[in-house]
């Protein structure tokens, strides 16, 4: 079979496009400072400025992988996961916010010592 140019550079780009993880959403360079001046405001009294969680039923974000955080956010926002805390702060958040939090969050150093005792 013979391919027409044009539908052989189409398949390559998609091919990249899939490569990179590609969404089809726009894209948002994520702001690691952004995403901490937000996280100050809107995040820490639960998950704490520096990831660790303050209440016991939020989860630490500190050192989470970045996509899925976002992916996270974007399913509390849907409605897809439901949680009453984060009911009240997602639809405050814009994409890029949403964005630099999780780029934020992500970018924090989590280091694990010896357990006392071991």
């Amino acid at each position: 079979m013979i391919v027409p140019p044009s539908l052989t550079g189409l398949r390559a780009g998609l091919l990249v496009a899939l490569a990179l993880g590609f969404t089809g959403a726009p894209s948002h360079a994520a702001d690691v400072a952004k995403g901490r001046a937000i996280a100050a405001v809107k995040c820490q009294m639960c998950h704490g400025l520096d990831g660790q969680a303050k209440l016991p039923q939020a989860p630490n974000l500190a050192g989470q992988v970045q996509q899925y955080l976002l992916e996270q956010m974007q399913a509390f926002r849907s409605g897809a996961r439901k949680n009453d805390m984060m009911s009240l702060v997602v639809p405050s958040l814009s994409d890029g916010d949403m964005a630099d939090l999780a780029a934020y969050y992500a970018a924090i150093e989590v280091t694990i010592g010896k357990v006392p005792g071991q």
